[in-house]
């Protein structure tokens, strides 16, 4: 099975989530090695492996493992995974605008619940748990003092929603040190 890159997620360091969309399918796949076999930074283009937004991968055989609301998981041989090349930047974001929908529920279904100033799913319940938002409106990218965490404002709702951003890329090898001077650039270009 091959995916194209759109999400590398940082967990308790130095675990990574994977996950892309299958363009023959036209779906998202996490990617899911067991618990004893645990993905690692190590398997990011960075650090010499083959993951990296935006890289069609080969994943080698698969075999789905959903779980309600992670449908999307499958489990795979990290070992067997080899990049096969990267999207032009034009054709990756031709690819997210294919998949982007402008509503939140739209892509995790009517179970998708506001909680105060965020969103969720109850574990067991719902259909998806990866997407693609295309929003309305733009949406700001905080630091939140309070609690050093990074969140995306969106503004699309009556009343704001503030999402926790967990995008590798985002933080220092050890998950929690923000790289402030990312987020700057991000802010700039949004």
């Amino acid at each position: 099975m091959r995916i194209v890159l759109n999400h590398l997620t940082r967990m308790d360091a130095p675990r990574i989530c994977i996950a892309g969309i299958d363009p023959r399918a036209n779906r998202h796949i996490r990617t899911i090695a067991g618990h004893s076999n645990p993905l690692t930074r190590d398997l990011l283009a960075s650090e010499g492996g083959p993951f990296a937004i935006g890289t069609l991968v080969e994943l080698g055989e698969v075999t789905p493992q959903p779980e309600a609301p992670e449908t999307e998981d499958h489990l795979f041989r990290p070992e067997q995974a080899r990049a096969l090349g990267r999207l032009s930047p034009n054709r990756y974001l031709e690819l997210l605008n294919e998949h982007g929908r402008h509503r939140l529920h739209e892509i995790f279904g009517d179970e998708l619940g506001r909680h105060n100033w965020t969103y969720a799913v109850d574990k067991g319940c719902g259909t998806a748990s990866l997407g693609v938002l295309r929003v309305r409106r733009k949406p700001d990218l905080e630091i939140d003092d309070r609690y050093g965490k990074l969140r995306l404002r969106l503004n699309d709702e009556k009343k704001p929603a503030f999402l926790p951003v967990t995008d590798v890329r985002f933080v220092e090898a050890d998950h929690k040190t923000i790289k402030t001077e990312v987020v700057a650039d991000v802010r700039a270009r949004m």
